[in-house]
């Protein structure tokens, strides 16, 4: 047991949605970019803005491209759940969120599930982050750490584009720091967080 709380157990899935509408996803971002808003963190009546833990911007519309990408996450969880050690559970929803991070962007370690009574009945159970940005990249830095349950160990993972990662979303992960020297939102790190919610 203790062995599986010094491991970060996770998926990938590079070209996780090809090209094409990996470029439209991206398009789209950068075209709402006047609807994008600051990211907050907590749940219920705890969501607030803190710069402290998380600096980002977020669109919550993904308009017509939410559908084609459902189609593959319904196509790949049970393998996903089957992968990662975890039982299949009842879907109950989904949440989906497109994050920019620009320059000095940031997300501190954290679970993306609420914990203890009261919060959520229908809590995140799999978390899948994809990623997108301009080709040649013109950021440094934002790897994904995921973090062991037990003990220093963790992985860093590379923000390629059209990378999916999947793993439960109990593990405590963050993102590293960004540096974009020319400060622009399209040579920002975009990244997809979709979090499968059930019991």
């Amino acid at each position: 047991m203790r062995a599986a709380l010094t491991r970060s157990p996770h998926r990938l899935f590079p070209g996780f949605l090809g090209d094409e509408l990996a470029a439209a996803i991206l398009a789209h971002a950068l075209s709402n970019q006047a609807r994008m808003k600051p990211t907050k963190v907590g749940f219920g009546d705890q969501i607030r803005r803190d710069e402290s833990i998380r600096s980002s911007i977020v669109l919550r519309d993904l308009g017509p491209f939410l559908a084609p990408v459902m189609e593959r996450v319904d196509a790949c969880e049970p393998e996903l759940l089957h992968a990662l050690g975890m039982r299949p559970f009842t879907r109950s929803h989904v949440q989906v969120e497109l994050v920019a991070h620009g320059d000095g962007g940031f997300y501190r370690r954290h679970i993306d599930t609420a914990t203890g009574s009261g919060n959520q009945k229908q809590p995140r159970r799999l978390t899948m982050v994809w990623y997108a940005h301009q080709r040649p990249k013109a950021f440094s830095g934002g790897a994904l750490r995921l973090h062991a349950l037990m003990g220093d160990a963790f992985t860093d993972i590379e923000p390629a584009h059209d990378l999916m990662v999947a793993f439960p979303s109990w593990m405590p992960h963050e993102v590293m720091p960004v540096s974009v020297p020319g400060g622009r939102l399209e040579d920002s790190r975009f990244a997809m967080n979709i979090w499968l919610c059930g019991s």
